[in-house]
């Protein structure tokens, strides 16, 4: 097993609380078909839609925190 970094983005399953079904890298493309180890329900997850979701909110925790960073100057 990989060591996680910073470009990982970690998948959840959408039918459980099962945080971590699996990790990719923001350049992962595909839909998958994957069986979640706890609720065991075969989910079909697109890719794109999961990196494009994750690079928003990156962006907007970034906007935040420069924004936040420009007034204590």
């Amino acid at each position: 097993m990989g060591v996680t970094t910073d470009e990982d983005i970690h998948v959840h399953c959408p039918n459980c609380s099962n945080k971590r079904l699996f990790d990719c890298g923001l350049s992962s493309e595909g839909i998958i078909k994957i069986k979640c180890p706890y609720c065991r329900a075969v989910s079909v997850i697109n890719l794109q839609h999961v990196t494009e979701r994750q690079r928003r909110k990156r962006l907007e925790a970034y906007q935040k925190e420069a924004v936040s960073l420009h007034k204590d100057y």
